[in-house]
């Protein structure tokens, strides 16, 4: 990727990785780009959302992109692979995001928003913030 373009429409594949890491890797991200844009988890992908009309280059997201694998004890069994604005992450066991709960099912204590990626313990909180989506439901 060409490291003056800035980034439309920017993803990066993490289909490999598990949930955990996936929001691991979203919160670095996150972190390292200070506020100027937020990394969110979204049907295995990390999309960008940027603040204040910020722009972000590829370079700087593959950067802290490869910071995070770098800080990790088996870091030299992933791999990133870049295709147009996609970046794939390739992890060292792609067969790991199967292993314990399946795709999408949260602990039984964990309730998520139907409509973004809201998650939270409490009854009453989830449902003043579906109902903040606009939408009337019984509950």
């Amino acid at each position: 990727m060409p490291p003056d373009k800035p980034v439309g429409m920017l993803e990066l594949d993490c289909h490999e990785l598990t949930l955990d890491e996936q929001l691991a890797l979203a919160s670095s991200i996150s972190d390292s780009l200070a506020g100027r844009a937020l990394a969110l988890v979204s049907d295995s992908k990390i999309v960008f959302d940027t603040l204040s009309g910020s722009t972000l280059r590829p370079d700087e997201v593959e950067t802290a992109l490869r910071a995070f694998i770098s800080r990790r004890k088996d870091a030299a069994l992933y791999s990133v692979e870049g295709n147009g604005e996609t970046l794939t992450v390739h992890s060292p066991d792609p067969l790991a995001r199967g292993h314990g709960r399946k795709e999408g099912q949260l602990p039984g204590n964990l309730l998520m928003c139907p409509f973004c990626p809201f998650i939270t313990q409490y009854q009453e909180t989830y449902n003043i913030h579906v109902r903040s989506h606009g939408f009337a439901f019984p509950w």
